[in-house]
């Protein structure tokens, strides 16, 4: 992509290095979506036809220089006659279809609420990133989507008219947004567009396999960076797709090679789908990662306080809250027995979770004795 989307500067947002992963259609279906345009298909109308379109002044402006920005229009200072770029759209290659309609996008993001509010950058220099803002809001929004009132907000400048309203309904047109009432989300192909922008910016943002591909470890690993509903959905997808012995296995497999946060969610996601028969949970008991777990599910056995200290351990390391693991109401002997076991275990995350402990806690005496066990681990 020649012309680039400008986008917020990352060190002023504090933006992380790395954006969840999301899923997106293969490139064939990418481009049924860019094919199905209806701004699109009118700028193309526009710069085919002789005859007037029946439009206003601004739409027959904007249709026409978004005409000439996708090279469907070939202008000299006598002359305005259709370009080869008219081949290209919709009946070009995939490539070529959405490469059209990314070009489309940063004129829509960045030029349309010029010509839809009668405006110019000087004139009202507060909505230059307008654009940019409302797509980065939306991006982050993922699959929830924002109101129409928060993007509203967002670009607010009250010297001028609220130009949100017509720049969704340009994004809306060209196929970027889909609303459903008064929620905005994104759709495949914009999303697509976004990451392409803020991966050559150096952001890390995993494309998710077809879920029939898709192993344990890599739904495990993205639980966190989806969110809990978009997670679910994943889950219950593949899920879907294996039988229960198959998903058991497969989950097993990775909790007992993942981290903490990866063992948590494997194991919510057999206990939460019921894919944990006793038999099962019995073989768990020769897996070290997963003993502690198999005796919270398997009548007649209690977890000791070695088990207990590991399952401590994989919360605090998966949740990062410290007083839900451990209630500021907890005997500080108690907790000191704990932190005595957790220092000895062989967990690769025991000695950051009690240092986090000994930072976090606001009992000052079960820090400490967290912050004792750290160093002893450290030793």
């Amino acid at each position: 992509m020649d012309d680039e989307l400008p986008l917020p500067d990352l060190a002023e947002l504090g933006l992380p290095d790395e954006l969840p992963p999301m899923r997106l259609p293969d490139p064939a279906a990418l481009a049924r979506q860019a094919r199905t345009s209806t701004l699109l298909a009118r700028t193309r109308e526009v710069a085919a036809a002789s005859a007037s379109l029946g439009c206003s002044t601004k739409e027959f402006e904007l249709l026409w220089a978004l005409a000439e920005e996708l090279d469907f229009v070939w202008m000299t200072d006598d002359e305005a006659r259709p370009s080869d770029g008219l081949d290209d759209w919709p009946d070009g290659s995939d490539e070529a279809v959405v490469e059209i309609w990314d070009l489309a996008f940063d004129f829509v993001v960045n030029e349309s609420m010029w010509f839809d509010g009668d405006l110019d950058p000087e004139s009202a220099p507060d909505l230059v990133p307008a654009g940019t803002v409302l797509m980065f809001n939306l991006l982050l929004a993922g699959g929830t989507g924002s109101t129409r009132g928060e993007l509203s907000a967002l670009i607010e400048d009250k010297k001028v008219d609220d130009p949100t309203p017509a720049l969704l309904r340009r994004l809306h047109e060209l196929g970027a947004v889909e609303m459903d009432g008064d929620v905005v989300k994104l759709t495949s192909l914009a999303l697509w567009g976004m990451r392409e922008r803020y991966v050559a910016l150096g952001v890390r943002i995993a494309v998710l396999p077809p879920v029939e591909q898709m192993t344990a470890a890599e739904l495990l690993s993205a639980a966190l960076g989806l969110g809990e509903e978009a997670f679910a959905t994943e889950a219950r997808a593949w899920l879907a797709l294996r039988s229960s012995e198959q998903a058991w296995d497969q989950l097993l497999g990775a909790a007992t090679t993942g981290d903490a946060t990866e063992r948590v969610f494997a194991v919510h996601l057999i206990t939460s789908n019921e894919l944990g028969t006793e038999a099962r949970w019995r073989s768990a008991l020769d897996v070290p990662e997963l003993r502690p777990y198999a005796k919270t599910e398997l009548a007649g056995m209690e977890p000791d306080l070695t088990d207990s200290a590991w399952l401590l351990t994989d919360l605090l390391a998966a949740t990062r809250d410290v007083e839900e693991g451990i209630p500021p109401t907890t005997p500080h002997e108690m907790a000191r027995q704990m932190f005595e076991v957790m220092w000895r275990l062989p967990h690769p995350e025991a000695s950051e979770v009690l240092e986090m402990i000994a930072e976090e806690h606001p009992v000052k005496q079960i820090a400490k004795a967290a912050g004792k066990a750290a160093f002893k681990a450290r030793s």
